[in-house]
């Protein structure tokens, strides 16, 4: 089997389903500060997880690696310095050398100048980019990167986890908004909630909630009412029990460069309501098939998101859920691995 190494910060759930199943076709280790979780634990057996900690230097890794170098190595970013050297080192000795990123290109002075900086930084030691959608894609053309060397798809949702949760014909269809999500000023809550507070004022018969999951050092802020829930931190075994009870998501970030949480709920089969500056929803949100967008520093388009849902009739709901479902699953966790395999091509 060919061997592929990943080097990455740490192991996130999608990550590790996407792993996993890249192991049944490849040998996978992965190098990343271990933290002793479930996620973790899961890909015992399957996946060779080497501790950053425990093998500090690029010289401990190659020696971990007891002479066997990948056919492939994927790097989780540039802000590493070993990583980089890492890179440099495979690269000389003929592997493949893949840059993983999910940093968009913003135009900002910064990003020009790591458009030249990058030429001389990233170009020499990797052989592709894969971003996670096209603004990363962007990103990395301005670097210098030829568009054969160009990939999307570097993150894919649990599929199998979250389209088992996928209820189509529910009925009544659930009136309850869900945020999952930090409570941090870039979620840009507060807005959220005036928003939706702003909405049940202009339709003060409707029966809509706003539950939100998660917590952060902005949790003291919350907005206390009656129709607002703030259950805090949930494991995500407890949030896939809550989710039959909830009817739309909602992520109104001010900065999100990507956001695997709404392929989850779009898999799920949830409409979608989602600002302009979540990423992900240019894969997987169609304003009007299936959610709306909004601006997240305009709270009136944030009320007029929460108004335009709360007005549709249970079957509208069902068919924009339908369509989350068919987008969301358009890149499966299958689909991620076959990515993976044709950087061996």
């Amino acid at each position: 089997m060919k061997r592929m190494l990943f080097a990455v910060c740490e192991v996130a759930g999608y990550f590790a389903a996407s792993v996993r199943a890249l192991s049944e076709h490849a040998e996978v280790t992965v190098w990343t500060k271990l933290k002793g979780n479930d996620v973790e634990a899961a890909l015992e057996g399957h996946v060779r997880l080497l501790d950053d900690t425990a093998v500090p230097t690029v010289d401990a890794l190659l020696t971990a690696l007891g002479g066997h170098l990948p056919d492939v190595f994927f790097c989780g970013g540039w802000a590493d310095r070993r990583c980089l050297d890492l890179a440099t080192r495979l690269h000389a000795a003929g592997v493949r050398t893949v840059l993983m990123l999910d940093t968009p290109w913003l135009g900002t002075p910064k990003q020009w100048l790591n458009r030249l900086v990058g030429r001389v930084v990233l170009r020499p030691r990797f052989d592709f980019a894969w971003g996670a959608g096209e603004p990363q894609v962007g990103y990395m053309r301005r670097v210098g990167f030829p568009e054969n060397r160009l990939r999307t798809g570097v993150y894919a949702a649990d599929s199998a986890k979250f389209s088992a949760l996928y209820a189509p014909d529910r009925d009544p269809w659930p009136h309850v908004f869900l945020y999952i999500g930090r409570y941090v000023s870039v979620k840009n809550m507060r807005r959220m909630e005036r928003a939706f507070l702003r909405a049940l004022d202009r339709m003060p018969e409707s029966d809509w909630r706003l539950c939100c999951i998660g917590g952060g050092e902005l949790w003291e802020e919350r907005t206390q009412h009656p129709r607002i829930d703030h259950l805090g931190y949930k494991t995500p075994q407890e949030i896939q029990r809550f989710i039959p009870q909830t009817g739309c998501f909602v992520l109104p970030s001010v900065f999100e460069p990507w956001g695997v949480v709404v392929q989850e709920a779009a898999q799920m089969g949830l409409p979608l309501l989602c600002s302009d500056a979540v990423l992900a929803a240019t894969d997987f949100l169609r304003p009007g098939e299936n959610g709306f967008r909004f601006d997240p520093r305009n709270e009136a388009a944030i009320t007029e998101a929460f108004c335009a849902a709360m007005l549709l009739p249970g079957e509208a709901l069902r068919a924009m859920g339908r369509r989350s479902h068919a987008l969301g699953m358009a890149y499966a966790t299958a689909d991620w691995v076959q990515r993976a395999l044709s950087f061996l091509d």
